[in-house]
């Protein structure tokens, strides 16, 4: 597998910019006031014992089998969400103004003369509209003991008080696994990291506990997983399949593995890997993470992958999927030589824009189309999200960093089209 630029965009730096914006879910919030340090967790723990067709407990119980069916994502506010704090700066507003538990939707409400007549902040906000996967990290409050646990607590109890809905989800990611951030480690690095990494898996799994979730396990994991040599990459997946397997206790989440993404991996080769890295003991598997290919690609390679795990497991074991679409709306930039660049440019390549809109409601999606075993379209990161500094069209923000410019472009770039062939939907 060659890495070229698709994994080579610093996944170390990916999470050390994003680690203010954050979110969980919440129970009747539309007619409870939450003051800054308000005692009272946004997210209550769910008593309700686990029912393995609705594992987030819904109020209506999904019909499809996708547990992600009806799911009411969350969507951050002005003073942590990534598009949002951006419009406040853009309107001339004082961010420190804001608490966690301001909503955007009110904040749009209440300003939307403003943001229509402002032509970045009108772009932008198609993103503040959407869900915004919150990232947890070795990065986050500072990595050391209990940093996990009270970042991810920050998230369940104090960020998602921005979203009023009766029940929203926080959709989380993890990058726990890399030794210091570091991509392709050496057999000795991934072991001399074991005890961090496995302190941070449990610290988040601990602070999650009976709360509702969607997890998008470790990214690039596997995207990047062909740069390891044999033993390296038995600890690797080994250690992946530990983070499944914690995380596939918590009775009131839906856990997803990475898996790369179309136009980087052989789809047996993928799907051995990710049996090894334990993907049967969550829901399945999400893909594009850092690529702009089109969903279309995407949902048949995916397909595929499931179609060799289901014969790995001698038929016992189907997994789902999830896609990513926060910037593939344009689908990708080819590169002239993918066999020395890899098969698309992903250094915050130009003329991209955002492709679908998150949601669950995928069998059938809006415009009636259904697709065997897909569980959602997600933005698994926040449209925007820089993918390297070093990109010849820039400067950039960092990678991982939010940068207005760039989600500015995907922005006015919208799209909902699938693929070739499929019809143009701006948005």
């Amino acid at each position: 597998m060659k890495l070229g630029r698709p994994a080579i965009w610093m996944v170390a730096a990916c999470f050390a910019g994003v680690a203010l914006g954050f979110g969980a879910p919440a129970m009747s919030r539309g007619h409870r006031a939450f003051a800054r340090g308000a005692a009272v967790c946004a997210e209550p723990d769910v008593t309700a014992r686990r029912d393995p067709a609705n594992p987030l407990a819904l109020p209506t119980k999904p019909s499809s089998g996708d547990p992600l069916q009806g799911t009411h994502f969350f969507v951050d506010g002005p003073r942590n969400g990534q598009a949002a704090s951006t419009i406040v700066k853009l309107l001339g507003l004082n961010l420190q103004q804001f608490y966690d538990s301001d909503s955007w939707a009110q904040f749009k409400a209440d300003h939307l003369r403003a943001i229509n007549s402002n032509p970045t902040a009108h772009q932008l906000s198609k993103i503040a509209d959407q869900e915004e996967t919150q990232s947890t990290s070795q990065y986050s409050e500072g990595g050391g003991p209990g940093a996990i646990t009270a970042q991810t607590s920050k998230i369940m109890c104090d960020h998602m008080r921005a979203d009023r809905a009766r029940i929203t989800v926080p959709v989380i990611s993890t990058f726990f696994i890399f030794p210091h951030g570091q991509l392709c480690p050496t057999l000795d690095q991934i072991q001399r990291w074991q005890p961090t990494f496995k302190r941070y898996v449990n610290e988040m799994a601990t602070a999650i506990g009976r709360k509702r979730a969607v997890i998008l396990e470790e990214i690039d994991s596997i995207g990047i997983s062909g740069c390891l040599h044999a033993q390296s990459l038995d600890l690797w997946l080994s250690d992946l399949a530990y983070e499944s397997n914690r995380l596939s206790k918590l009775p009131h989440a839906v856990t997803y593995a990475e898996a790369g993404a179309s136009d980087t991996g052989d789809p047996l080769v993928i799907a051995k890997r990710l049996w090894k890295a334990g993907v049967s003991q969550v829901q399945g598997f999400w893909t594009n993470g850092t690529h702009f290919a089109w969903s279309s690609d995407e949902i048949r390679w995916a397909q595929d992958v499931s179609d060799n795990l289901y014969s790995l497991s001698h038929r016992r074991y189907r997994a789902h999927f999830v896609v990513n679409t926060a910037q593939n709306g344009e689908g990708p930039k080819l590169n002239p030589h993918p066999g020395q660049q890899g098969a698309e440019d992903t250094c915050n390549a130009p003329g991209r824009g955002m492709g679908r809109q998150p949601t669950g409601n995928v069998n059938p999606t809006f415009d009636a189309r259904t697709f065997r075993y897909l569980d959602a379209f997600l933005w698994t990161g926040v449209p925007g999200r820089s993918n390297n500094s070093n990109c010849p069209n820039g400067p950039w923000k960092p990678g991982g960093v939010f940068d207005p410019r760039f989600a500015l472009e995907l922005a006015e770039n919208a799209n909902q089209k699938l693929g070739p062939g499929y019809p143009s939907q701006p948005y």
